[in-house]
């Protein structure tokens, strides 16, 4: 049984050393006898460096590599050529100052392996030299790959003016590459985010943006047919560690983590998640682990963006794969970007248009992890078991033990949001249950009003919720109670759930000087006979 890839983005070390490899040869050769400047955007950890990797092992012709696979015998292994390849995500980005030394740095490095010396010691003019003494010395067009070009600017996204700065010297930077395109074979850029106004865009007038052309669509991730040959083998034993049929277990595998797709047809795992699930033999929001980007969390507090946000259906876009702005951050492209959102349909008449959703069951805990887990202070991790310690309580109808556990949770958010936080605590309550699974609408209106929230569990549990806040020390919890079931009573929230299992929560949030928090949960019932007295 060939070994698991994980965590390795080499392939002559793939292919050497008996490790699962999924033949992207037949993307790459259709792709190269077409383009030959290509931007491509996937989310973190989804096989981007490997796919950069395998380019350059092509181009400097190690035939012996891709025996087996598709382009073997179709590529001319005569033709070699020089390889730059550029890792931006190592460079140190704290400051502008400390990121150009790092381009010097990669520059330097390259020129010493290729026993170059480098006159200019300006980063522009030292980058052109060294393409133009490369192409010299081997006397061949160079092939320029380029890994995480915009890690610089992602991770200073809250920071504006390192972000600006940072933006400038790259602008600089990779305007090299158009003014050096002469000397350039190959050249192919990844990324998470399209930034606007980094001269690679807008000067490389010529760049062909790959990310959601159906070309490509398959170009990175693992489709359901990988997962039932190459790596059959080790699902059984997950299976058998589960002590669950085969079957079972991929549609376990399937709800958890398929249904990335940049086209709206063919639809994706990300490796990291199948290939930590399958080491490990434990279902878990392995999203954690690519570095979910602090600066989405940042963007719905700064801007009070409310939960029901997230959950509205049919978000879209039309056209281009939507750009980045810097100064003006659309939350849908940061989640599209980064991978919290993925191409469910696209829908083609006069102009395309792509229906966008969450990808699936991990993605979504992990998003509404972080959600919660940052309004708190608390570890992302730490919030699913709770979540479902509250959910058994709701459901035992157990006002004692749910009050405590949301004493807990929200004893947790930072005093510098109460200035805000009614709408804080209507963004926690409902990510919470979206954490869970219950499919959860913010708002919901009926005949007569509003409900905050309702939330369905599984097929058979209607949650109706109603949540009360003040900041005033003379209201009183039971006042706020009584104050919320009237409401949800004199409104008939439940009027059209009465032939459901239905339970009306009412949460009473009191923040003065300590925050403090009680809930009561009765059935349609409870409820009806209580008014009747």
């Amino acid at each position: 049984m060939k070994k698991l890839p994980k965590n390795i983005g080499n392939f002559k070390e793939i292919r050497e050393e008996n490790y699962i490899y999924i033949d992207k040869t037949k993307e790459i050769y259709n792709l190269l006898q077409n383009e030959t400047k290509c931007f491509l955007s996937r989310p973190r950890r989804f096989g981007k460096t490997l796919l950069l990797d395998t380019f350059k092992e092509l181009f400097e012709g190690n035939k012996k590599l891709f025996k087996g696979l598709y382009i073997y015998d179709k590529w001319n292994w005569n033709e070699k050529y020089p390889v730059l390849a550029l890792d931006i995500g190592i460079t140190d980005v704290k400051t502008n100052e400390r990121f150009e030394n790092s381009l010097h740095g990669l520059i330097d490095e390259i020129a010493e392996d290729n026993s170059i010396n480098l006159i200019n010691i300006e980063i522009k003019g030292k980058f052109g030299e060294l393409i133009k003494k490369l192409e010299e010395k081997h006397n061949k067009k160079l092939v320029v790959l380029v890994d995480e070009y915009d890690f610089p600017i992602m991770e200073n996204i809250n920071k504006i003016e390192v972000a600006e700065e940072i933006r400038e010297t790259l602008s600089g930077f990779y305007q090299v590459l158009k003014s050096k395109e002469r000397h350039i074979k190959f050249l192919f850029l990844t990324g998470v985010s399209k930034f606007t106004k980094t001269s690679i865009f807008s000067k490389l007038n010529n760049l062909t943006d790959l990310t959601i052309d159906e070309r490509c669509s398959t170009i990175c991730g693992y489709s359901q047919k990988d997962l039932e040959t190459e790596f059959k083998e080790h699902i059984k034993d997950l299976s058998k560690t589960k002590n669950e049929t085969y079957k079972k277990t991929l549609k376990r595998i399937k709800k958890c983590y398929d249904g990335y797709s940049w086209d709206g047809k063919n639809f994706l795992y990300n490796p990291n998640s199948i290939l930590s699930l399958l080491s490990m033999k434990k279902y878990s929001n392995y999203w954690f682990e690519s570095g979910t980007p602090r600066f989405l969390i940042d963007l719905m507090k700064r801007d009070n963006i409310n939960i029901e946000s997230l959950l509205e259906v049919n978000k879209s876009f039309t056209g281009e794969f939507p750009t980045f702005e810097l100064t003006n951050i659309d939350l849908t492209t940061s989640l599209l970007q980064t991978g919290y959102l993925t191409i469910k349909k696209h829908e083609g008449t006069i102009y395309d248009e792509y229906i966008l959703d969450i990808p699936n069951y991990e993605v979504k805990n992990s998003l509404f992890s972080y959600i919660v887990g940052s309004y708190t202070n608390n570890m992302p991790q730490q919030m699913e078991p709770l979540a479902h310690k509250f959910l058994n309580s709701v459901i035992q109808k157990d006002d004692e033990k749910t009050s405590q556990i949301l004493n807990i949770l929200i004893g947790k958010i930072p005093y510098k949001l109460q200035q805000s936080s009614w709408q804080y605590y209507h963004t926690i309550f409902p990510s919470w249950f979206y954490l869970m699974g219950l499919k959860t609408e913010i708002e919901k209106p009926n005949a007569q009003g509003e409900m905050d929230f309702i939330s369905q569990y599984k097929d058979n549990l209607i949650i109706i919720g109603e949540i009360k806040y003040t900041q005033n020390p003379k209201t009183t919890l039971n006042s706020l109670i009584k104050k919320a079931m009237k409401q949800i009573q004199d409104k008939k929230y439940y009027q059209e759930y009465q032939d459901k299992n239905t339970l009306l929560l009412a949460i009473a949030i009191k923040d003065t000087e300590y925050k403090e928090v009680k809930c009561q949960i009765k059935t349609i019932k409870e409820l009806e006979e209580e008014y009747k007295n």
